[in-house]
């Protein structure tokens, strides 16, 4: 497993194990600590009397902080490199790593007091402005996470500080001072913006419970970046898959600097795809950075859109199912949403009709040119890894509307959306 992809796992398992102490060795600690902004890291020895009565308190701890930082534990009388690095000179040890720097904690050995030290050290959870400039700075600096923003008076401040609190992963907390009245608002994606229940204008009980099933429905964007900082959101949505649109800088290479960019330019019509189809996630992501993972996924040529079935923990069982379609502008919504139904039926399973058939009747319909293997070009292999469609063209054909050769399905990859109707 590449390491881009090894750090995606990582961080979907600390969040996915918020509660729970993850077991780290020499082989993930490095993976690990790029994986997750912050880490509390439990060095023991278990032949250690002292490790064996702090291990139960280190474990309610991370209960009680609730996902907000992820705890692990390292054999540090095997690690002993690793356990070097820290100074270790006896056990156990417990060290809080964030922001490319650590610190050791000192304190009593209990939960409350390691939950109590840790929450000190990371700050609070919910970010404090007091006017528009201040909050337009902080929702410049939420990245790819999504930002809820409150208004009111103290009671609602006090409201939204528990959840931010209780929900430090969900993404940004933003309070605006001096409001009139009541108000939420939640900024998601590259620039959607959605207003809270009304309803949410109370600190009661009732109104809190609807602020957060409001949060939680509306998480994700309807198109959005994808990163090692939010993708557990996206592993764990109960979506069926990811749409993947990978832009590519000039050359055809993977793009980095300007995927922001290409996506802006973009987000009208891949927003109409994610409108039809709410069971699939649209997403961008620097494709530079997670190259290896897209590799993986089946991605050879760029620009591409790449649909994903299934989840990353998929892959380490071979239950994955990707397809690939060449990513050409204008891009046509119609199109894709059609491709998209094509590989994914309402059922869920995989559908076995030819893909380029739904491209209307001029393309590729029966006037297929079969040619020998050796004439298809490098990387045109399909990018489903479980298994491949029957019927239809075989893996090298040309298409008698635009001659174009290509691997599997056929030539609509790059006809398609010229033809489509």
């Amino acid at each position: 497993m590449g390491q881009a992809v090894r750090c995606l796992w990582l961080a979907a398992v600390f969040l996915a194990n918020s509660e729970e102490v993850v077991e780290l060795d020499g082989q993930n600690f490095t993976w690990a600590m790029r994986a997750y902004p912050r880490l509390l890291l439990f060095f023991y020895a278990p032949w250690c009397g002292h490790s064996r009565s702090l291990d139960p308190e280190v474990r309610r701890a991370a209960a009680e902080l609730q996902g907000s930082v992820a705890v692990a534990k390292i054999d540090a009388s095997m690690e002993v490199e690793i356990a070097d690095e820290f100074g270790i000179s006896a056990y156990p040890g417990l060290f809080l790593l964030q922001k490319g720097s650590y610190e050791e904690f000192t304190g009593r050995r209990s939960a409350a007091a390691i939950a109590d030290w840790t929450r000190s050290k990371i700050g609070s959870a919910l970010e404090l402005v007091n006017n528009s400039d201040q909050l337009q700075d902080a929702l410049g600096r939420r990245g790819v996470h999504s930002a809820l923003v409150a208004t009111g008076d103290a009671g609602r401040q006090a409201t939204v500080k528990r959840l931010a609190e209780r929900f430090r992963t969900w993404g940004k907390f933003i309070f605006l001072a001096g409001g009139l009245h009541p108000r939420v608002q939640l900024f998601r994606g590259l620039d959607e913006l959605l207003e809270g229940p009304a309803s949410a204008s109370a600190s009661d009980e009732e109104a809190e419970q609807k602020l957060v099933e409001f949060m939680q429905a509306h998480q994700l964007p309807l198109f959005g970046e994808v990163s090692e900082e939010n993708f557990y959101h996206y592993e764990t949505s109960g979506a069926r898959g990811l749409l993947w649109v990978l832009f590519a800088e000039s050359g055809g290479t993977p793009c980095s600097s300007r995927c922001r960019q290409r996506a802006y330019e973009q987000q009208e019509a891949l927003r109409q795809v994610a409108h039809s189809r709410r069971d699939v996630k649209v997403v961008f992501a620097d494709a530079a950075a997670h190259k290896d993972y897209l590799l993986m996924l089946g991605a050879r040529e760029f620009p591409v859109f790449l649909l994903q079935k299934g989840t990353l923990s998929a892959i380490e069982v071979g239950e994955i199912e990707t397809w690939a379609l060449p990513l050409e502008s204008p891009i046509r919504p119609e199109a894709i949403i059609s491709w998209m139904d094509q590989d994914l039926d309402e059922h869920g399973d995989v559908r076995r009709e030819p893909p380029w058939s739904v491209f209307g009747e001029r393309c590729c319909q029966g006037s297929v040119s079969q040619l020998d293997q050796s004439t298809s070009p490098a990387g045109a292999e399909p990018a489903n890894r479980k298994s491949r469609p029957t019927g239809g063209p075989t893996e090298s054909s040309a298409c008698s509307v635009c001659g174009t050769v290509r691997g599997y399905p056929g030539s609509c990859e790059s006809c398609a959306l010229t033809h489509v109707r």
